[in-house]
């Protein structure tokens, strides 16, 4: 199996949402909530991350092979924005 970017990030958006509920909830990680954040990788190889995304017209400026990630990494984006103006 190859690698996916797409699942990938896919894969640690899920962890960052389960790290946030659990701090929030100030509680422990259920056995499936651990083995969900082990699949958490980094973003390494998921240079896009860091395209421009603030709007729709951002997807212009994304390598056209990676047009399909921008969904995804805007969902990135919004997960760790609703994090930072918890605080």
């Amino acid at each position: 199996m190859g690698f996916s970017k797409r699942q990938h990030l896919l894969d640690n958006i899920e962890a960052l949402r389960i790290a946030f509920t659990l701090e929030k909830e100030q509680r422990n990680a259920t056995v499936g909530e651990r083995l969900s954040m082990k699949q958490y990788s980094g973003f390494g190889g998921l240079k896009f991350v860091l395209n421009p995304i603030a709007n729709e017209i951002d997807i212009n400026h994304w390598r056209k092979t990676e047009h399909d990630l921008f969904p995804i990494t805007l969902e990135l984006h919004k997960t760790a924005q609703r994090k930072v103006r918890r605080r």
